[in-house]
């Protein structure tokens, strides 16, 4: 038994287009790597650069340890938990930065590996207060806190210290 195929003429179109392309594809490949023009690889993202640790001048006076910053996590917004049932929260807009010692790449990798842990970190707390709590809270309170949670989740240092450059509630 003999089967027999028979084409139409837009199959005949398609077929040829696409064995055009293939030949267009494979002769510049072919001419690509004859000219020595062609670098495989060369467009792939290079590795990581050695991390830009800006320097805290004025904490890092008269201090034989010097610290340095990490402020990776950007501006975090989240919402505070309700006062009341008719409340939905208020919006808390923190931009923190953390210190850790100078020159320990290796935690900075780390910090910025765990950016999105830490950030939630920062969310689940605020989010877990209401608007009074947290204004009944002093700073250094409330720093202490995140900092310890911050810590448990990290394995090759500990920060010594958060900062915040923003701080505010929205209403």
């Amino acid at each position: 038994m003999k089967f027999k195929f028979k084409l139409s003429k837009s199959d005949i179109i398609l077929y040829s287009i696409i064995a055009v392309l293939v030949l267009v594809i494979l002769f510049g490949t072919i001419i690509g790597f004859a000219s020595k023009k062609a670098a495989p690889g060369k467009n792939l993202r290079d590795s990581d650069p050695a991390p830009t640790v800006r320097e805290i001048e004025n904490l890092n006076k008269g201090s034989e340890s010097k610290i340095a910053a990490y402020t990776g996590l950007g501006t975090i917004r989240c919402i505070t938990a309700p006062q009341d049932e008719e409340d939905i929260g208020t919006v808390v807009v923190i931009t923190p930065w953390l210190s850790y010692p100078e020159g320990d790449t290796i935690f900075f990798e780390e910090l910025a590996r765990k950016r999105l842990i830490i950030s939630g970190i920062f969310t689940n707390y605020f989010s877990s207060y209401t608007k009074t709590e947290l204004l009944s809270r002093t700073e250094d309170k409330i720093k202490e806190e995140l900092q310890d949670k911050i810590n448990e989740q990290l394995s090759l240092g500990k920060i010594l210290q958060i900062y915040f450059t923003d701080y505010i509630f929205l209403e």
